[in-house]
């Protein structure tokens, strides 16, 4: 019966606004967080991301492991956001360590503040917002903020180191955050390094593939 109720409650899932969203990508945080330190508090913080999704109580004690975990996978897709925005769909090559102020739940405050610090709406119209365009938003205010201060940091005289050989100055960019830099696949593409003339073969070289060629031809 539990499991029964736990798939209908998965079906019955619609897309959530944003404050719900932020919540909910909260405890998947905490979830991912736990199978990477192996916390034996996982099994607790899967049933709290579950539970928080669900729109009524079902008791996960009499429901197989299986069923658990597809309903998470199945919760994340529903609930996630749809467009792919660099600001949630990159990753940080570091590992990502919260900081000391840092706290469960904080992601809600963080960006409806920076929302609300922006536009000046209210709480509820922010709480309230499409999933997707909240962080399109949230994404133009964090490149706004940054553009503001890279204008900032070339005007100042840290950003130019003198170089004694040359004589000259060189600007050094302020640097930027995960999301505005290249794709991770594309930064960790590195060119083969030049092969020794010393360890090229002598003369004429004939490929593999160019005797292939030759005895379709014949």
């Amino acid at each position: 019966m539990q499991t029964f109720l736990l798939k209908l409650g998965v079906f019955l899932l619609r897309k959530v606004n944003f404050r719900q969203w932020a919540i909910l990508e909260d405890k998947k945080y905490s979830c991912i967080q736990a199978v990477e330190d192996s916390d034996p508090n996982f099994s607790q913080l899967l049933v709290d991301y579950l539970s928080t999704a669900l729109y009524f109580n079902v008791d996960f004690s009499k429901i197989g492991w299986k069923d658990t975990i597809e309903s998470f996978y199945k919760i994340h897709a529903v609930t996630s956001n749809i467009r792919k925005i660099p600001l949630t769909s990159r990753r940080s090559e570091g590992k990502d360590k919260k900081d000391a102020w840092d706290y469960s739940g904080r992601l809600w405050y963080f960006y409806s503040d920076a929302i609300a610090t922006a536009y000046g709406w209210s709480i509820k119209e922010i709480a309230k917002l499409k999933v997707d365009d909240a962080l399109a938003y949230i994404q133009e205010i964090f490149t706004n903020q940054y553009l503001d201060r890279e204008f900032v940091w070339s005007t100042t005289e840290i950003a130019y180191s003198y170089n004694d050989k040359t004589k000259k100055s060189k600007y050094t960019p302020l640097p930027k955050p995960y999301w505005m830099t290249s794709e991770p696949s594309e930064v960790g593409k590195r060119k083969p390094p030049p092969i020794p003339k010393s360890l090229l073969p002598v003369g004429n070289v004939i490929s593999v593939l160019d005797q292939r060629n030759e005895t379709k031809k014949t």
